[in-house]
């Protein structure tokens, strides 16, 4: 080949040279991936309020307390004399079952916990007196720490209470609370994913949890077995003053001519400190003050003391003795 003959070739039309400046984006089909991966994140993050409304969700929730706190919305038609109605007190605490023996009436609890009354106030005892004709009684049962449910600032979970009402809320319920608790509202997907994955996956769901709450009316075993220590002292802000609008204000909205409200206080453990709890004002709630039984009674949960499944005959019966005296005064 002659000194300084030219070894380019003509390249083929409609071939790139290789340069930076002759590669170009394929933009349509690049928008079409844009929107393709957008649109399925929407769906990601859309699905939970879907899946929550499925008719078996609550057995593969990754919540303990989902099917006990839906079965609340599951009671039409029961017609009970006696409604029980309070925190997971209550909830752990007390057998319909043995009351309904004990008292020769019908008796229901309607299951809810601290979140759930905090977010969503007396949903399912509203939904209850809709769907059954006005109970003889309805017990408004707390513990001294959540008898003002509505202004409490002490930190709990809220997940359940956002399932329940994605779950059982109407249309207007459900934008109402995003209304008031928009953040809040946006974070369900993600937590619904963290959860339900982590048990899915990793553990085991709960669904004989739901049948025992059928099965006995309400009550649910509680979970924590490991006892409290009788040295046990209540947390400064456990023991401080208690207020109790949210009780009081449940007991005007219901009681009637025909529905009478008994306020009951629930048991502590004989904590060192039991003393302040149980000896200090009400806020003139008609209630008499809780009763302090052995610490090994309870379990060792220092944020809610809920009674063990040992102690749930014995903590039923005082409630059995608080109710006998009002369904005899009610039926003069």
């Amino acid at each position: 080949m002659a000194q300084g003959e030219d070894n380019s070739r003509e390249k083929p039309a409609g071939t790139t040279t290789g340069t930076t400046a002759d590669k170009r984006w394929d933009w349509p089909e690049f928008h079409r991936y844009l929107v393709t991966m957008l649109g399925l994140l929407v769906v990601l993050y859309c699905a939970p309020f879907a899946l929550v409304r499925l008719p078996n969700f609550d057995q593969w929730s990754g919540s303990p307390y989902s099917q006990p706190l839906n079965y609340a919305f599951k009671t039409g038609g029961e017609n009970a004399d006696v409604v029980l109605f309070g925190d997971s007190t209550l909830l752990h605490g007390v057998d319909p079952t043995q009351m309904s023996a004990a008292l020769g009436v019908k008796v229901i609890l309607l299951p809810s916990i601290a979140a759930t009354l905090r977010e969503l106030d007396d949903l399912a005892l509203r939904r209850y007196l809709k769907a059954n004709r006005a109970p003889r009684l309805i017990v408004l049962y707390f513990a001294p720490w959540d008898l003002d449910y509505s202004h409490s600032t002490f930190p709990i979970g809220t997940y359940d209470a956002r399932e329940l009402l994605a779950r059982q809320g109407t249309a207007e319920e459900i934008f109402g609370y995003a209304r008031r608790h928009p953040f809040q509202s946006m974070q369900f997907p993600f937590q619904f994913y963290l959860i339900n994955g982590r048990v899915n996956f990793f553990e085991r769901p709960y669904p004989e949890i739901g049948l025992e709450a059928e099965r006995t009316r309400g009550h649910m075993t509680n979970p924590q077995q490991t006892r409290l220590d009788s040295n046990c002292t209540f947390p400064e802000i456990l023991a401080g003053d208690a207020l109790d609008e949210s009780a009081k204000e449940l007991g005007q909205r219901y009681g009637t001519s025909e529905t009478k409200i008994l306020y009951f206080i629930a048991p502590i453990p004989n904590c060192r400190n039991a003393a302040e709890v149980a000896t200090r004002s009400y806020g003139g709630l008609p209630a008499g003050p809780p009763r302090v039984l052995p610490a090994e009674m309870f379990s060792s949960d220092a944020v809610v003391l809920h009674p063990l499944g040992s102690a749930v005959p014995r903590v039923t019966q005082n409630l059995i003795d608080a109710v006998r005296p009002v369904l005899a005064e009610k039926s003069h």
